[in-house]
């Protein structure tokens, strides 16, 4: 009998599993933006300074495993420039150093966009995410970043 009842509960989770992979329920919608700045010019962001702090963005996290090597607890724009932060670990990232900055979705197990990251690309071909399952707040980051980039575009 209780075999039965095992066999039971695992043919249930099983075909509950197999539904949600194949037809799985959709997330929110995002407005993601891509940035290519190869038509910049470069002289207007060439600064070797941050500048003015413009936007933070932190995580709900206290602490970031060793091993995910790819989140950051803090995410700082600055006037001409990015501060990326990990434990003790600090990424600076200056904006004549980008190249493009692409949006890209997550799903998860049983969701369409679940989530939305930005992959930010650098000149040198290396490649940085910053996701929004690991920052709540992302979405005005890039706005905001995309405003100061837009002001600082070639006329």
């Amino acid at each position: 009998m209780d075999k039965i009842v095992y066999i039971a509960i695992l043919v249930i989770l099983g075909i509950f599993c197999i539904v949600k992979m194949f037809s799985p329920s959709v997330g929110l919608t995002y407005t993601l933006k891509t940035i290519a700045l190869d038509d910049y010019d470069i002289s207007k962001l060439k600064e070797n300074t941050l500048g003015e702090l413009r936007c933070t963005v932190k995580t709900r996290r206290k602490f970031i495993l060793p091993t995910e090597m790819d989140l950051w607890s803090e995410v700082n724009l600055f006037e001409n420039g990015i501060l990326l932060k990990r434990n003790k670990e600090e990424r600076i990232i200056f904006f004549h150093e980008l190249f493009a900055i692409r949006p890209y979705v997550i799903n998860s197990l049983f969701a369409k966009a679940k989530y939305f990251g930005y992959e930010l690309i650098l000149r040198n071909g290396e490649k940085i995410n910053i996701e929004s399952h690991n920052l709540p707040m992302l979405d005005e980051f890039t706005e905001k970043l995309y405003r100061i980039l837009s002001s600082k575009r070639e006329v």
